[in-house]
């Protein structure tokens, strides 16, 4: 059998038809994979245009290329010439493969007729500016002046209104004379730049400190490849255009000149992206001559990185929020990692156990972090990859924590991971006391996984000192102790993996947002899962005045 079939005999019908076309092709691949066809249009000035079959057709569509000249000339064509025609392959491809050629060619020819309205092609532009904007800076680093600048550099927006004088950091590797940048990081607020790099994990190499200059563009401004500088004198005049006068770039540049050479960058903010020059303007002795050169940034605030710019009044009330984590073991962890990634932005988390081998099969951290502390290395895990987020850690347990630590007022909102009754215990306990006015919320999982709970109390509610969570909310009775013994002092685990404490921490800590989100009831709510499945409400009555008590069953 050939296994080939699909796409040989295709690529042959394919081939007959083109030819069958007198004068179309002028030159085709052996393989009959590619085709070089005569396409006339006054976009076009080689005349040429080149049909391609991926190895996947007709289980993919055809693409076609042109002139990588076009690119930035006419919408929807790449740097290296693909045109993105927006053909996407059809069932019917297998039985008729030349029509997914038709409908390839005929998008060709239509996007070109579209192309020759100066309007439609600036809407095109600006619709997908990013994009073009990619491309650009690819061209810039492959022109014959171009300097070694990095592909992409970070940002931090945080604060940015309208114009914001920054501070930018430039890493360069290799010898004086050849070096090149490595990384560069901007920040518009006080965020220092190299801090930034050392917490992000890319700062190597010699740092150069430097100034940047944030602009936000006017949602109405066309940003375009018709309005982006190309020279040190362009850039000023759509600064100053762009600013009402208010900044001048040759003034901002010599507010800023320093003995040393220094590296500067102007930003520029549209919508919620973000654009960026690297410059070296010859205003500042010893450096080369005047130059510009784009380059993409990368947005590392958290508006961005965590919202992408959307729900933004929730982003903002999360990260005000102060939680304390009680316990950072398989199922506090990834709680852990859901609230900071979910915008949660002051996390204190408590755990006094060390990493083991053992526990790699169901915890975030892995062989990296054997014998250390679980809550340190969580701690570093979240700093390095969530940006702005404060995180602290303290490696003690969680009740000495509790008794020690913790004040009237310290932290909107608790959460137990512990799974410990002493724990929820001492928490019942210091109900009026250290957690006065702090709403409350208790996590644990039946052995095996079989079930998660979450048990959230609002600012009035007492959950009963006597604990009743193994009488009256977990799902199953279970031996007094259900764990695989080990032959050490106290020692033991339950059997579950990683799929199945993901599966509740996911659910626990849409829950524990849902309280930090202030919509906790007056009632206390304990959610049930079983194995993924939300099989019901059970609610709690709990008695706010109660040191102790009985729980019943609700609807």
């Amino acid at each position: 059998m050939d296994r080939d079939a699909p796409f040989s005999s295709a690529a042959r019908a394919v081939d007959t038809w083109l030819r069958s076309e007198p004068g179309l092709v002028l030159r085709a691949a052996r393989e009959l994979d590619w085709w070089e066809l005569r396409a006339v249009h006054e976009l076009l000035p080689t005349g040429q245009a080149k049909l391609v079959l991926p190895p996947g057709f007709p289980g993919e569509p055809p693409e076609v290329f042109v002139s990588k000249d076009r690119c930035l000339v006419v919408p929807h064509i790449e740097s290296n010439g693909r045109v993105c025609t927006g053909v996407a392959s059809q069932p019917d491809d297998y039985a008729d493969p030349i029509g997914a050629v038709r409908r390839a060619l005929q998008a060709l020819a239509e996007l070109l007729d579209k192309s020759l309205d100066p309007a439609w092609r600036e809407h095109e532009f600006a619709r997908e500016a990013r994009s073009y904007w990619d491309a650009y800076c690819l061209q810039r680093r492959q022109a014959p002046d171009a300097r070694p600048v990095p592909v992409m550099m970070d940002a931090d927006l945080s604060g940015l209104a309208n114009v914001a004088d920054g501070a930018l950091g430039v890493f360069t590797l290799g010898k004086l004379g050849t070096r090149n940048a490595a990384a560069v990081f901007a920040t518009a607020g006080a965020q220092d730049p190299k801090s930034l790099a050392v917490r992000h994990g890319r700062a190597a190499g010699t740092h150069v400190a430097g100034h940047a200059l944030f602009i936000r563009l006017p949602s109405t401004f066309a940003w375009t490849p018709q309005t982006w500088p190309t020279s040190l004198l362009q850039l000023g005049q759509l600064v100053s255009q762009v600013t009402a006068g208010e900044v001048q770039l040759p003034a901002w540049l010599a507010k800023h000149k320093d003995r040393k050479p220094r590296p500067y960058s102007v930003i520029f903010v549209h919508g919620e992206i973000a654009y960026g020059y690297l410059l070296t303007p010859a205003v500042v002795p010893g450096l080369a001559p005047a130059g510009i050169f784009p380059v993409g940034v990368r947005r590392l605030d958290a508006d961005w990185a965590l919202a992408r710019g959307q729900g933004l009044d929730i982003l903002h009330l999360r990260r005000k929020a102060r939680v304390l984590l009680l316990g950072a073991g398989s199922l506090g962890a990834p709680v852990a990692e859901h609230l900071v990634r979910s915008g949660v932005g002051d996390l204190t988390a408590v755990d006094h156990e060390t990493m083991e081998s053992e526990n790699t099969g169901r915890h975030t951290l892995g062989h990296t972090s054997v014998g250390r502390y679980k809550v340190l290395d969580l701690q570093a895990r979240l700093l390095r990859e969530v940006p702005g987020v404060s995180v602290k850690a303290e490696p003690m347990r969680a009740a000495k924590y509790v008794q020690t630590h913790v004040q009237p007022g310290a932290f909107d909102l608790v959460v137990d991971c512990t799974a410990e009754s002493a724990v929820r215990t001492l928490l019942s306990a210091q109900r009026h006391g250290r957690l006065a006015g702090t709403p409350v919320v208790m996590t644990w999982v039946e052995p095996f996984c079989a079930a998660a709970h979450v048990v959230a109390l609002g600012t009035a509610d007492v959950w009963p000192i006597s604990d009743p969570a193994d009488q009256a909310v977990n799902v199953a009775e279970w031996p007094d102790d259900p764990r695989v013994r080990l032959p050490m002092c106290g020692a033991g685990f339950h059997q579950y993996g990683s799929a199945d404490i993901g599966q509740a921490a996911g659910f626990v800590a849409q829950r524990v947002l849902v309280a930090a989100d202030a919509k906790l009831t007056h009632c206390a709510e304990v959610n049930l899962t079983h194995l993924g499945e939300a099989d019901g409400l059970l609610a709690v009555d709990v008695d706010p005045g109660a040191s102790s008590g009985d729980t019943s069953d609700g609807p």
